[in-house]
């Protein structure tokens, strides 16, 4: 286990170098509005894909040995094309779409969705290795297309962003697209097929990374301009590459636990690694802190001064969720979605309450504390429970003896 979790680790490490390097370029060479542009852009394709993946999301993963593939592929399809068109008619209607680029978005967001679809089952049919190249090759091909945009043909607007996304896809799309069908056309089971546990297991998952998603991201739309939402996404998507730890670790232990099921083993395995998590995650952001803002000023430009300032602000929120994201992926893996929903649900219920108040009074650094409170509320109710139903006394939180002992059995365990 302790080597997938390196692996793990590696490959997301390597996605978050290529993503750092993306942003690093589109602040510097597209400016802070662009980037205020990207992130509203990213952020309603974002929202679009978690409405449709109800059907098409990882929670699907689950049926596929269950289900009949060709008729599994076939509503995604048109579901696909039913609610991403309605989502997309939705947010062009409220005036949240990038003026000019309607379309764009609408034909972005359908290719990403059935991109993702095909991902899911190469995944679901354990083709890791095709699952996880195109998982580097997409943001490999997007800062490829950046760099040849912006340096070749001297592209400095949202249009250098958003054409390399729409190849980057397109091209991710096929090669995924062209494996799914072997898969589906080679598949004689005679399997029977129902839509609606798919549905209601999805809606469950879904809703919930929506409402986590928007405990940060909702302060987007309240924002009074695209620099300031610009210089706020940017310090939040460098912050958050810390989350790779969390992130990294999250599959491998929902794999295990999935298997294991809700055992004393799978619990004090899951404590172990929250707090592993939130020590290095710990350890990340001292080197942040003590890194000057005149370098991240040299990186992006000087029109992100106070970056480090927002991103230290929002540094609790991401020791919060380093820790209790690894918990919820535990809930997640013994089938109990609905206790993630109501704590993600909870948390953005206070984030409603609070975000137009302290971004009215403090601004940007009222977005942070927004996100922070979110996440506090969402880390309380989560951990709370999981000491709870697992009758763990709150002592263990703080005992370092079994952590080493849950240490040493995954570093030798075969």
């Amino acid at each position: 286990m302790f080597k997938n979790i390196i692996h793990s680790l590696i490959t997301k490490g390597i996605v978050a170098l290529i993503n750092f390097f993306i942003l690093v370029i589109t602040s510097r060479y597209l400016g802070i509005s662009s980037r205020g542009e990207i992130s509203i852009f990213i952020l309603n394709i974002t929202i679009i894909q978690i409405i449709n993946e109800t059907y098409t999301g990882y929670s699907l993963v689950y049926f596929i040995p269950k289900f009949n593939l060709k008729k599994i592929f076939i509503v995604g399809i048109i579901y696909t094309l039913i609610f991403s068109s309605l989502s997309n008619l939705i947010i062009v209607f409220i005036n949240k779409q990038i003026i000019g680029f309607e379309w764009m978005g609408y034909i972005i967001s359908l290719i990403i969705i059935i991109n993702s679809f095909n991902s899911v089952i190469l995944l679901g049919k354990e083709k890791v290795k095709l699952y996880n190249f195109l998982n580097l090759l997409q943001p490999f091909l997007l800062m490829l297309g950046v760099m040849i945009y912006i340096f070749i043909f001297n592209y400095n607007s949202f249009s250098a962003f958003v054409f390399p996304l729409f190849f980057s896809f397109i091209i991710s799309c096929v090669i995924s697209f062209v494996n799914t069908q072997k898969l589906v056309f080679n598949d004689f089971s005679t399997s029977t097929f129902e839509i609606k546990p798919i549905i209601i297991n999805g809606i469950i998952c879904q809703v919930s990374t929506l409402m986590f998603i928007l405990g940060n991201r909702y302060s987007y739309y309240l924002l009074p301009s695209t620099n300031k939402i610009g210089l706020y996404s940017t310090a939040s998507s460098l912050i958050e590459s810390i989350l790779i730890i969390s992130n990294g670790i999250s599959p491998i232990l929902l794999a295990r636990v999935a298997n294991l099921g809700n055992t004393k083993v799978s619990t004090n395995m899951t404590l172990s690694l929250s707090k592993i998590s939130l020590i290095l995650s710990a350890i990340a952001i001292i080197i942040i802190y003590i890194i000057p803002e005149t370098l991240y000023l040299k990186i992006l430009g000087n029109e992100f001064i106070g970056i480090k300032k927002l991103m230290l602000l929002y540094t609790p929120g991401i020791l919060l969720i380093s820790f209790f994201g690894i918990i919820s992926n535990y809930f997640s893996a013994i089938g109990q979605l609905k206790t993630v929903l109501l704590c993600n649900s909870l948390g953005f219920f206070f984030t409603l309450i609070t975000a137009p108040i302290l971004i009215k009074k403090y601004d940007l650094a009222g977005a942070a504390y927004t996100a922070n409170i979110t996440y506090l509320i969402i880390a309380l109710t989560i951990c709370l429970t999981f000491f709870k139903i697992n009758k763990l006394p709150i002592n263990n939180f703080f005992s370092l003896k079994s952590d080493f002992i849950t240490l040493k059995k995954l570093l030798f365990n075969k």
